[in-house]
């Protein structure tokens, strides 16, 4: 595993995440006071809606990409040039039916909105999402390939300079016309720029994709038909799980629950962006270590890692936990605040997601999409069901415990089994007496934090908040190597750690 890309990989993504986020927040503050909550929500459902459109790409990225891993590694060309030319056939003819599945969808967008709920010219938003959406996949298929051969860094470079242009200007433009129309048509330029960019670069990086490829070798090509099998089911089922709860709060709770969500779910996502952006810059690495390694570097990178989220999962539980509406209150205010029931169960909602990613970046680079495929079938299933009777009797609460429910039923095991089954021989019962042990530490940080935190303060303020990030942030690291200080992990990382200081 080459650690020199993946240490230029995380820290081109840190200053990505951090550059970007910060504005996205400004956006999103300047947008709730320029205009009205139901724009927010038309925001929400129609990112939902057309995420579930995606559904016509049928997890072949996922798929493709693996496939890239070993050829990448061993510099075959001729196969990279022939996977390529596949990708590219496929995500023009996903973005055409994605089209024809967006306008067939159009006359029937009024039975998402709770008792006919609208806004002026709605319909002609959603068309600008759909072409927004479209438009995407006439050049990411090249980005891909930057990111399987780790090259993350080039990505995160365009990605942050044209998101932070759209971003300055969607402010702009807000605060002088207050009209939605600038956020939508700025928000598809932005699409476009980054994407030809990107695509650009990488016909400079690869100058051989555009001389004459062969035909695909036949063991390839079925190892990405199987795959593709698989990620249909990790498709619909990623679908039903992540993108039907604006669908299901705009149909049971109206639009201005939605916007009341999306505001909190835009923090969740900004760190699950965080998230993306850490084990993106590693994955491909991590698919270079499956493919070169033996199987005992393959289980001590898995557990540095897994430690790592976990660690990672902590801070971010405690903050959630204990300054969630604080941040939402500074940010736009009391009435967009949830109750602290809701935030709670937000806050271990992101808990268990967080802790889920080192086990399925592993199961990625293993390319194991096959061995669990009727898991997000059974997961979408009973999230869903689950969901949809919770909000109808509870509220908004109902579809944050919908995940829950779903998660811990089917995700929660299933997929540290088929890992640890078939890629990493790692046993089962280890796994989760370490899982125990992290969430109880992370648990008892939130806890305390907590206490301490509203022992200190009964106003919100940004120095308030600032002192509570501190104390979240220094409680939970404190906790943390108290109890796990004599572990060879935490050695590892005191040792990296020191060694950066020093250099």
């Amino acid at each position: 595993m080459a650690i020199q890309a993946v240490g230029r990989n995380i820290k081109y993504s840190a200053v990505n995440y951090i550059a970007v986020n910060l504005l996205k927040f400004i956006v999103r503050m300047v947008f709730v006071k320029t205009l009205p909550i139901e724009y927010l929500g038309i925001n929400g459902l129609f990112t939902n809606v057309l995420a579930m459109l995606s559904l016509a790409e049928l997890g072949i990225g996922p798929a493709i990409v693996y496939s890239l891993y070993k050829p990448l590694a061993y510099g075959d060309k001729e196969s990279v040039k022939s996977i390529m030319r596949l990708f590219k056939k496929v995500y023009i003819t996903v973005g055409g039916i994605i089209l024809v599945l967006g306008l067939a969808l159009f006359p029937f967008l009024d039975s998402f909105i709770k008792d006919g709920q609208s806004v002026p010219q709605v319909h002609y938003f959603y068309l600008v999402f759909l072409l927004n959406t479209v438009v995407s996949y006439l050049w990411t298929y090249k980005r891909s390939l930057l990111i399987a051969d780790q090259k993350q860094y080039v990505v995160n470079i365009y990605q942050a300079s044209v998101q932070v242009l759209v971003a300055v200007l969607q402010i702009i433009f807000l605060l002088i016309f207050k009209d939605y129309w600038c956020f939508v048509i700025l928000m598809l330029l932005g699409t476009v720029l980054e994407n030809f960019s990107i695509a650009r670069r990488a016909d400079k990086e690869y100058p051989y994709l555009n001389t004459a490829a062969e035909v695909l070798d036949l063991d390839i090509k079925q190892q990405i038909i199987k795959n593709t099998k698989a990620m249909i089911c990790h498709k619909i089922g990623g679908m039903v799980v992540f993108s039907s709860s604006n669908l299901v709060l705009s149909k049971f709770a109206g639009l201005a629950a939605v916007g009341l969500y999306s505001n909190y779910y835009m923090v969740i996502a900004a760190l699950n962006t965080f998230a993306a952006k850490f084990f993106e810059s590693i994955t491909a690495s991590i698919g270079n270590l499956m493919v070169l390694e033996e199987s005992c570097k393959k289980i001590k990178v898995f557990k540095i890692t897994k430690f790592i989220t976990a660690l990672q999962a902590s801070i971010c539980f405690c903050g959630l936990y204990v300054l969630f509406n604080p941040f939402v209150e500074l940010w736009v205010g009391k009435a967009y605040l949830f109750s602290e029931a809701v935030v709670a169960a937000m806050a271990f909602s992101f808990y268990l997601t967080y802790m889920r990613k080192a086990v399925l970046m592993f199961r990625d680079a293993c390319g194991l999409y096959w061995n669990d495929r009727y898991k997000p079938l059974a997961e979408s299933v009973i999230n869903l069901t689950a969901s949809i009777y919770l909000t109808i009797h509870y509220g908004v609460i109902g579809v944050v415990i919908g995940g829950i429910i779903s998660t811990l039923l089917t995700c929660f095991w299933v997929e540290p089994y088929v890992l640890f089954n078939n890629g990493i021989d790692i046993k089962l019962k280890e796994y989760f007496i370490n899982y125990l042990k992290f969430a109880v530490v992370a648990l008892l940080s939130a806890t305390v934090s907590k206490f301490v935190y509203n022992s200190l303060f009964a106003k919100v303020t940004l120095v308030n908040f600032v002192v509570g990030i501190f104390i979240c942030i220094s409680i939970t690291l404190v906790l943390w190597y108290a109890v796990f200080k004599n572990r060879e992990e935490t050695q590892y990382l005191m040792r990296f750690i020191i060694s950066k200081i020093k250099s």
